[in-house]
């Protein structure tokens, strides 16, 4: 099996001795189901009767707690088996159980959490017609009327459609512009089969999950019981965003166990297959794939993995559970590529699984959340998260050199005028010639200014033509560089030049 990682507990270990065991003995039955297609109501009777489906659930409803480590091991060995079935798992898992340990009532996690460990699967309603990324701009309605609320809309490809019993459905339930511009005009919701005017509209071909329903809903004049709305009214985009982290971090998971299935069947089909006169595992070439198909899986698990032990810890993993996602999912697709391309045909055919799992490479960059939006999610975070290590470094020249050179300690101007801010400009195009000052790179540097005095100095020295300035959306300076003009203002032309010493001075003119 693959390893454990020093952080799991017993608990946690023995959980994932016992799914590689179980996800072993079901192989044969995964891989039928990739040429029925039925949904595997039979391994999801049995993953309940286990008790995994509690493995998020705190033992007083009846779960096992082994918290979203344990739901990633799950994960892990069920998609060796089938998309559907991990799916049909970690769905439920980010589709309404988490939402409710989290931001449910006492009332509601006994009422629901005990008939998720029971194996009630779950299903998470966010996308519409109109609607994907942009998730903000949710267009299905709950309007208040009495002790109830009336759901109307469509939500579009939702996994575990018409096989989950619980429906955690976002909708609108504010159309002021202040709640709009808050964030909250949104609401959550558990929909339950059965609610009159609640159906499922189509089932999707899918490319992909083999065996998983995926469609559309529809909500006609659906009744929803006040008491089953999640947190306050107008909660419902905290509720949407907070689970994303567990969501994504889930979805990796997910990912884990095909790319291990993939490189098994590499590795033995190579072995086996001989070519030129001998094994196809003696070409470099294939051991180079080989190696690289590793490399991406021991490093999908790893940050998979440890981000699932930082939210165990209760501790932000926005970063960590946005990366994994978008390494796992972009991994995940080269390594098939590459084991299909070490098995040549045969791995292009549906009697090896890889075909199976091949088809679902590009969902994966799809579902919980695209690879843009995770680039964007980490672009975001990232630049907050680390602004004072990517704080760029201050440049002056070196006194002997006369190269540029970074400097902890820029030197302070204590008068200021725009004589002496022209000459901090000029300054700055000798060590970086092609950039602008940025006002942090300014203010720093002064040893006194106020906003507004240091508005009005850039603006005199623009509006003379000896500076450019750029400013955001509101009109913010936000930066500032000389001009050629400002440039020959501030300094003759000798204080600007600097030759090699390997330099033929007969070339220089």
């Amino acid at each position: 099996m693959m390893e454990t990682y020093p952080w799991w507990n017993d608990k946690q270990r023995r959980l994932a001795e016992e799914a590689k065991r179980f996800a072993d003995e079901n192989l044969s039955r995964g891989e039928e189901i990739s040429w029925t297609k039925e949904f595997p109501t039979d391994l999801v009777k049995k993953v309940a009767d286990k008790g995994w489906f509690g493995a998020l659930i705190p033992e007083k409803y009846g779960g096992i707690d082994t918290g979203v480590t344990g739901c990633c091991i799950v994960a892990e060995e069920l998609s060796r088996i089938c998309s559907a079935m991990t799916c049909a798992f970690s769905v439920t898992m980010f589709g309404g159980l988490e939402q409710v340990l989290k931001f449910g009532n006492e009332a509601q996690k006994q009422r629901w959490a005990p008939q998720v460990a029971k194996g009630k699967l779950g299903a998470i309603c966010i996308t519409e017609p109109s609607i994907g990324s942009d998730a903000a701009g949710i267009e299905t309605t709950a309007t208040l009327q009495g002790n109830a609320y009336v759901m109307n809309g469509k939500k579009r490809f939702i996994s575990n459609a018409g096989a989950a019993d619980i429906y955690l459905v976002y909708a609108r339930t504010s159309e002021r512009p202040e709640d709009k511009a808050k964030y909250a005009h949104l609401s959550a919701f558990i929909v339950e089969k059965g609610m009159k005017g609640f159906t499922v509209e189509k089932i999707n071909e899918l490319g992909g999950w083999v065996g998983l329903p995926n469609g559309f809903l529809n909500f006609d004049n659906v009744n929803v019981p006040v008491e089953n709305r999640l947190g306050a009214e107008g909660d419902g985009w905290k509720v949407l965003v907070d689970g994303l982290n567990f969501e994504r971090n889930l979805f990796s998971a997910g990912m884990l166990g095909p790319m291990r299935e993939a490189i098994k069947y590499a590795v033995g089909h190579a072995q086996r297959r001989l070519q030129f006169g001998e094994p196809t595992i003696e070409f470099e070439v294939n051991q180079f794939k080989i190696a690289d198909m590793l490399a991406w899986l021991r490093n999908a698990r790893l940050l998979t993995y440890y981000s699932a032990y930082l939210m165990d810890l209760k501790l932000d993993a926005v970063m960590e559970a946005t990366s994994a996602k978008l390494y796992a999912s972009e991994s995940y697709e080269r390594l098939l590529i590459e084991a299909q391309q070490v098995m040549g045909g045969d791995g292009w055919t549906q009697f090896y699984p890889l075909e199976t799992f091949m088809r679902d490479a590009k969902v994966n960059q799809l579902g919980a959340g695209t690879s843009e939006v995770m680039r964007m999610v980490l672009y975001r975070q990232g630049i907050r998260a680390m602004a004072d290590e990517l704080k760029m470094p201050h440049r002056h020249l070196h006194p002997k050199l006369g190269v540029p050179i970074s400097t902890a300690k820029p030197e302070v101007v204590k008068e200021v005028s725009e004589k002496t801010l022209l000459d901090m400009l000029a300054d700055d195009y000798r060590v970086n010639p092609g950039l602008f000052m940025s006002r942090t790179d300014l203010k720093e540097r002064l040893a006194s200014v106020s906003d507004d005095q240091l508005n009005q100095i850039l603006t005199s020295l623009e509006t003379k033509g000896l500076v450019k300035l750029y400013k955001d959306r509101r009109g913010n300076i936000v930066l500032v560089k000389a001009t050629y003009k400002g440039l020959k203002q501030a300094k003759p032309p000798e204080y600007y030049q600097w030759y090699p010493e390997w330099i033929n001075k007969d070339l220089l003119f």
